[in-house]
């Protein structure tokens, strides 16, 4: 009997083996499609083991799995925009060349929500009073106001930088769009102070130089900021802000007066007649038909992304993005962005299938598992003096985002609530030096090089130090900022 069970344990262990051979020797390629037989294009795949997204389907359903992370009694999950989840082990899917996915059923019918409206006239109230202002002859700054931003980036599970900058947003207000390139839009953080670790290297066990590559090889910046593009996506193409008929939208259950929809991109709507592929909740305010809140499960975006349709370009994006925002209005029925928080996992890196310039904050994003995790908070929001909405202060506001940097005091941020949990940020970054003492370290400290805010490299102009009038500028803006606070009290 023991001969048997020897025997047994053998021919097992020799199947395994067999079978991580096989998955280290090949890649799973799969085509999604629903029962009519129609690819599924952005059906995520996601390994529930670890939470990490893998891949998603391209424009044509088709998806390549790379195995060599994965065990064979692993189990995959197929998550799709209005179709059932399904999840299948790495063997059933080693044999497998279509997955059809099933829909989901939802009661669209007609209610009425509120005595008198019905949801179409409840949409169509709040979509109303998101209206997009008419852009001036040339772009400014209309708003400002203090605002705190977070980023908190990932690799291979390390958090490998951490940052807080609590400062002035400035921003044109949601402008219309006149072109492709959107260049009327104007958005802007400028920190006071921040509180900022180290670039590490992905094991963080040493500091990353270079900070910044752009070539055809690698590209990354580690200071890359993707909520404030994320941001002005919704603002052109969200539901709500955008053709309402791009969406499916039903009605869900509440537990007070606000009103809850889902909702979820029509696939024959992407990407011809919007840039915005998602699904998600949002919240209507039951008193003033307002919106409030809107929670995205996922995202795939297309703001900055110019895609040419053809064998050779995906519409999807390198990375997924999960989201919350919450919105809030002026005296004037302004609306703004109060508050923004988004998770960003790289399915994949960056070469020949993908135009784009939102750039990773670290070199090969998908073979590293880079997570940028980012939030935002708006404290208030006013209008900048009309005399000083002008291109010349404009000017000013963008060379201080470009040469960031703030001094670091601890009792400002132990008076600000981290917008981020930070407990493992902390944890992980403590092990190269105190955080503490990065953050006092980097006080004072330019985030880029000078030579990189100007564009120029620096091995083709003399040496000269720009320093004092980079610096110069922030004052004057912040000078500039107390008379704006003066007149708007």
């Amino acid at each position: 009997m023991n001969r048997v069970n020897y025997c047994i344990r053998v021919v097992l262990l020799l199947v395994t083996v067999l079978l991580f051979n096989r998955l280290n020797a090949q890649e799973i390629r799969l085509k999604v499609i629903n029962p009519k037989g129609e690819p599924q294009f952005g059906v995520y795949v996601v390994n529930p083991r670890n939470h990490y997204l893998l891949t998603s389907t391209d424009i044509e359903g088709e998806c390549v799995i790379k195995t060599f992370k994965l065990h064979p009694s692993d189990s995959l999950q197929f998550q799709g925009m209005g179709y059932q989840t399904v999840k299948y082990s790495v063997n059933d899917l080693l044999r497998m060349k279509r997955l059809v996915l099933v829909p989901l059923t939802y009661e669209l019918e007609e209610t009425n929500v509120e005595k008198g409206i019905s949801m179409k006239e409840l949409l169509k109230r709040a979509s109303s009073k998101l209206k997009k202002q008419a852009p001036g002859l040339e772009p400014i700054c209309k708003y400002f106001g203090k605002a705190l931003y977070e980023k908190i980036t990932e690799c291979e599970e390390n958090v490998v930088e951490y940052r807080r900058e609590y400062g002035y947003y400035f921003s044109s207000g949601d402008v219309k769009s006149r072109n492709t390139w959107d260049t009327d839009f104007r958005s802007y953080i400028v920190p006071f102070h921040v509180a900022r670790s180290y670039n590490l290297t992905n094991d963080g066990k040493d500091t990353l130089k270079p900070t910044f590559i752009t070539d055809e090889e690698t590209r990354f910046d580690v200071g890359t900021r993707k909520i404030f593009t994320f941001m002005r996506s919704i603002q052109l193409f969200g539901p709500l802000f955008n053709d309402i008929r791009n969406y499916d939208i039903y009605p869900l259950e509440s537990e007070n007066s606000d009103y809850r929809f889902a909702f979820k991109t029509k696939s024959s709507a992407y990407p011809q007649r919007t840039r915005l592929t998602c699904k998600g909740t949002f919240t209507i305010d039951g008193n003033h038909h307002e919106l409030k809140s809107m929670d995205f499960d996922y995202v795939d975006y297309q703001l900055l992304r110019q895609v040419l349709l053809s064998k050779h370009r995906k519409v999807n994006s390198p990375f997924s993005t999960k989201a919350s925002l919450s919105f809030a209005y002026t005296p004037t029925k302004e609306y703004y962005i109060r508050s923004c928080t988004q998770e960003t996992t790289w399915k994949d890196d960056l070469g020949e299938n993908f135009i784009v310039l939102e750039q990773p904050s670290r070199s090969s994003p998908s073979a590293n598992h880079l997570v940028e995790k980012e939030a935002f908070y708006c404290f208030n929001y006013q209008q900048v003096p009309a005399r000083w909405q002008t291109a010349r202060i404009l000017s000013k506001i963008h060379l201080a985002q470009r040469y960031s940097m703030g001094t670091y005091e601890p009792q400002v941020f132990r008076e600000l609530t981290p917008l981020l949990d930070n407990r493992k940020a902390i944890q992980d970054l403590n092990r190269y030096m105190d955080i503490e003492q990065q953050f006092e370290l980097h006080s004072n400290r330019p985030y880029y090089e000078q030579y990189l805010i100007i564009g120029i490299k620096s091995n083709k102009i003399p040496r000269v130090d720009i320093h004092g009038k980079l610096t110069s500028n922030r004052e004057d803006l912040f000078s500039l900022i107390k008379k704006f606070e003066q007149e708007t009290e």
